[in-house]
């Protein structure tokens, strides 16, 4: 049995995936025994196998399985039904981690034994900029009010299951739907509403490698389906307090995505954006004052 179970979804990363767990290895250190990988190759048609199968060789404590999904929901679903760690963490097959942050995480969960340990990922392009600094963990604890305003402003964390260390249970009674993209988003605010100790890391030890061609990139019709989808889903599980952080949300939808919206979801939409011009939404001290102005100048537009 794991202590720490590391989920690793692979679709043709023969280019990135060797990195990948090259940082891996060095961020584990001497934390082997506490931990176990999960590799899922899903629909891979390059190297990527042969790469895993090198590194099965190596590393007796990793679990790897070859699948046909073509989804990253269903993989990382599949891979959450084998771990057997008390916690587990994401990593994307084209990301790298910190050395010796693994092994440093290990030793802060469990002794502080949170609910979460969240971590602001280190968004980079250039990977000549990437740096081996790393100061270990030092988390401040968040109350769960707090936790969910930081998420909702955007601010330290987003819903991102990559880079945060999140107890099994919570991926037990939150199922990862089989989505396109945003899966992540379909999950985080329940597993936000479930925990009662969340901590958060500013120091990052996760680079969060973004390329020209990654999901988030360009957004479709469909992509955008399902973001109306899982900002629904985020409606109705955080409480009223919270619905002007919420339908901030709808006005960047409706600010951003506007020209790519079907007349029901436009409807959808604006009747959430609505509702931003009244005194409450201007008076909520939650509300940033240049997000104020953002929705001020579009009223005077209107």
């Amino acid at each position: 049995m794991a202590f720490l179970s590391i989920i690793i979804a692979a679709h043709n990363a023969e280019d990135t995936l060797n990195a990948t767990l090259e940082s891996l290895q060095a961020a584990i250190d001497n934390a082997g025994n506490d931990v176990e990988v999960i590799i899922f190759n899903d629909s891979s048609v390059d190297a990527t196998q042969d790469i895993i199968e090198r590194w099965l060789r190596k590393s007796p404590y990793t679990i790897a399985r070859y699948v046909e999904f073509r989804n990253v929901g269903h993989v990382r679903n599949s891979a959450v039904s084998l771990a057997s760690g008390d916690y587990i963490t994401m990593l994307d097959s084209d990301d790298l981690l910190k050395p010796g942050s693994i092994r440093d995480a290990v030793a802060f969960l469990k002794t502080a034994r949170p609910d979460m340990l969240l971590t602001r990922l280190l968004e980079i392009r250039d990977v000549k900029k990437i740096t081996d600094d790393w100061r270990g963990f030092s988390p401040v604890t968040l109350s769960q009010h707090d936790a969910i305003k930081r998420f909702l402003r955007h601010k330290d964390f987003q819903a991102h299951l990559i880079g945060q260390f999140i107890q099994r249970r919570l991926y037990e009674d939150n199922p990862i739907p089989s989505m396109i993209c945003y899966e992540d988003f379909a999950v985080f605010p329940a597993m936000l509403m479930q925990s009662s100790k969340i901590c958060y890391q500013r120091q990052g030890h996760y680079y969060y490698i973004k390329r020209s061609d990654s999901l988030s990139s360009s957004l479709n019709s469909n992509k955008i389906s399902t973001l109306i989808k899982c900002t629904l889903l985020m409606e109705k599980t955080f409480p009223p307090q919270f619905r002007h952080l919420v339908n901030c949300h709808w006005f960047d939808i409706y600010s951003n995505h506007r020209k790519l919206l079907t007349e029901h979801q436009s409807t959808i939409v604006k009747q959430r954006v609505n509702t931003l011009y009244s005194p409450s939404f201007f008076l909520s001290r939650d509300i940033r004052f240049s997000y104020k102005k953002r929705v001020l100048e579009s009223l005077w537009k209107k």
